[in-house]
């Protein structure tokens, strides 16, 4: 009966953490520093877990939300790279993160998820990888 509870309590657990399916505030959330506040790390995964970076689309976690790693995607629009030529579509804002990588997530993650640096000066400076590097 203890086992069973505690697989119950790990499963329930488990699931709330990544959902995919971020709450529609994550965007300015995440631009008032939420998804780095003070939270519990279940918490921020659960309401913003993609556009945090810490979830996946299909609710696995991605190597930063403690993940293995960051799961395969493709591009579900065959127009991606053009976006991305015309109007820079994956560093846009007007888009949240999530809408980004369910239309386009090959083309975008590696932008969306770009290191960045800052300089001594304080300005910040986005290096963006090779799109063929997202697996």
């Amino acid at each position: 009966m203890h086992c069973v509870l505690a697989l119950l309590a790990l499963a329930t657990g488990v699931a709330a953490q990544c959902t995919g399916n971020d709450h529609p505030s994550c965007g300015s959330w995440k631009n008032n520093g939420y998804c780095n506040g003070a939270q519990p790390m279940e918490t921020r995964k659960k309401y913003c877990g993609v556009t945090c970076g810490f979830c996946n689309l299909d609710g696995s976690q991605t190597a930063l939300g403690g993940g293995s790693n960051v799961a395969a995607c493709t591009d579900a629009n065959a127009n991606c790279a053009a976006w991305v030529a015309s109007n820079n579509f994956c560093a846009r804002t007007d888009y949240s993160n999530s809408m980004k990588l369910l239309y386009c997530c090959k083309t975008c993650r590696p932008i969306i998820f770009a290191p960045t640096t800052t300089t001594a000066a304080g300005n910040t400076d986005v290096t963006t990888q090779a799109t063929a590097s997202s697996t």
